[in-house]
């Protein structure tokens, strides 16, 4: 009798172990094949975004500027005030004369969805926001305590202070594809 509940308890163990287990080799393939969708489905995904993202970093670097007969080109900040303002583009704005260094628009919607940060300096042809729909154009380079969302900035400000002039301009952002 010592021996037999042992052997017997051994055997319960091993049955009850056996039927908990849900190893069949069709459970097996049925697991694998749902992983192998999922990694699919998240590939697939993962290709979406990359694609996404390539066309937005496209759209970043594709910003036209232009004043009068001028064009110069524009490179994008990677933010989401930028974005928001691709999403309008084109644009044409009148933009008016403040301080003999920049021009500015209040757009009629909100852009801002990052923090303004005081910047220190503004350089020639910086692309800002200040406040939450004020478009500004820089066409000079000097020291600030206000604080600003930076969208953009020309990437060649030979003539920019030319073209935008000393009063009013017309000024049209645009993207080219």
């Amino acid at each position: 009798m010592n021996k037999i509940l042992p052997v017997f308890f051994t055997l319960v163990v091993i049955l009850t172990l056996a039927g908990c287990s849900n190893t069949s080799p069709n459970h097996r393939e049925i697991s694998s094949e749902k992983s192998d969708v999922s990694k699919n489905n998240s590939t697939d995904e993962h290709d979406k975004s990359l694609t996404d993202r390539a066309k937005e970093t496209k759209i970043m670097k594709n910003l036209n500027i232009r004043v009068g007969d001028k064009t110069f080109t524009a490179t994008f900040e990677d933010n989401d005030s930028a974005k928001a303002l691709v999403k309008q583009l084109p644009l044409t704005v009148d933009m008016s004369e403040l301080n003999g260094n920049e021009k500015y628009n209040n757009l009629s919607g909100n852009l801002r969805a990052d923090k303004s940060t005081s910047p220190g300096r503004i350089n020639e042809g910086d692309l800002m926001l200040y406040g939450n729909n004020c478009l500004v154009l820089f066409y000079k380079t000097f020291n600030t305590s206000y604080s600003y969302v930076k969208l953009g900035h020309i990437d060649n400000t030979t003539g920019l202070t030319e073209a935008l002039g000393s009063g009013s301009v017309k000024v049209t952002f645009s993207v080219s594809e």
